[in-house]
């Protein structure tokens, strides 16, 4: 069996269990008299089962060729995406490692200075003191809302010529990037994962307060919550944590480090109440870390972007799950 079929075949098994321990932490008792909860449960169960018989099909066939059943692959992958992410990014996986065309390398791009040092150093201090700032000052949503289209705009403004050329390469090396992105990510997930059961297991504090405060948010204003988090959030930090401090520093462990460490505190600083909680920066550091390794070794800020939007898309996903259909 080729490395691709055992992954089609982990990605399978996993996606069984997954269906199986969601079953018994349910004790199999859905609600009967929810026909929205019940269409959701028939179609995940479903399709999931479909999806599972066909990646073991592929997997044990010596017929077939996966090349040919390329585009199935990539569908059931993002359908097992949704539902567990480990399964779907194997799926992913294989369907870029059967592309019969030859993955080319990445381009060698630079790091250009539009700018003076100085002006990204003022620029980020600027953001920063708008997002903490100003919040301090007043409750207003409008105004709060207000302040993440402004700092948008003005790190649109300072980093649109390298968004411009790294754009454009994004789009022409799409599938180089996809590959290297998702390895990075999955190694990213795991890390994380191991920190965050780390970090509970210790404290026993099972989520930070800004994380908290971002799900009892998405409960009254989820379309405000989702752009931000798929569309402010992956542009607007990227362009802070990772293009800005990388035009400040050369180095690759230096800019890695402190643009992760930054991110991290950013995110937890703010409105943390315990001791204890502070022990999460090394969760977001961690990311902000795998971040800017993708920036530095891919020279474009598109890929930290679009890693960026896939986790905060899960992150989005499960708190749709929790918030409007929690018994699933």
């Amino acid at each position: 069996m080729s490395s691709e079929k055992k992954y089609l075949l982990a990605s399978a098994i996993l996606m069984l269990g997954y269906l199986i321990l969601n079953l018994v932490i349910n004790k199999f008792d859905f609600d009967t008299n929810n026909i929205a909860e019940c269409l959701f449960n028939a179609f995940v169960y479903g399709s999931s089962i479909i999806g599972i018989g066909l990646f073991t099909y592929l997997a044990f066939s010596k017929k077939i060729e996966l090349e040919d059943n390329r585009g199935m692959i990539i569908f059931i992958s993002v359908l097992f995406f949704i539902y567990n992410i480990v399964s779907g990014i194997l799926g992913f996986i294989v369907a870029s490692k059967i592309n019969n065309r030859k993955i080319r390398k990445l381009p060698e791009l630079e790091i250009k200075h539009s700018y003076s040092n100085y002006i990204y150093i003022i620029v980020f201090a600027i953001c920063m003191g708008i997002m903490f700032g100003i919040p301090r000052l007043t409750d207003n949503t409008y105004i709060l809302n207000s302040l993440y289209i402004v700092i948008l705009a003005i790190t649109l403004f300072i980093f649109r010529k390298d968004l411009s050329r790294d754009f454009k390469y994004f789009k022409s090396y799409f599938r180089e990037y996809n590959s290297f992105v998702l390895k990075t990510f999955i190694k990213s997930f795991i890390v994380m994962f191991v920190l965050s059961l780390s970090i509970k297991l210790y404290t026993n504090i099972s989520s930070p307060t800004n994380q908290v405060d971002i799900n009892n948010s998405f409960k009254y204003m989820p379309v405000i919550i989702s752009l931000l988090a798929l569309v402010y959030a992956p542009i607007a930090e990227e362009i802070m944590f990772r293009g800005f401090i990388r035009k400040i520093f050369n180095k690759k462990w230096i800019f890695i480090i402190v643009s992760g460490v930054l991110f991290g505190i950013v995110h937890v600083i703010d409105d943390f109440q315990s001791v204890n909680e502070l022990l999460y920066i090394l969760l977001y550091s961690s990311l902000g870390c795998f971040l800017a390794y993708t920036y530095y070794e891919t020279k474009n800020i598109c890929c930290s972007i679009y890693f960026h939007f896939i986790q905060n898309a899960i992150a989005i996903i499960a708190m749709i799950l929790t918030t409007f259909l929690p018994n699933i």
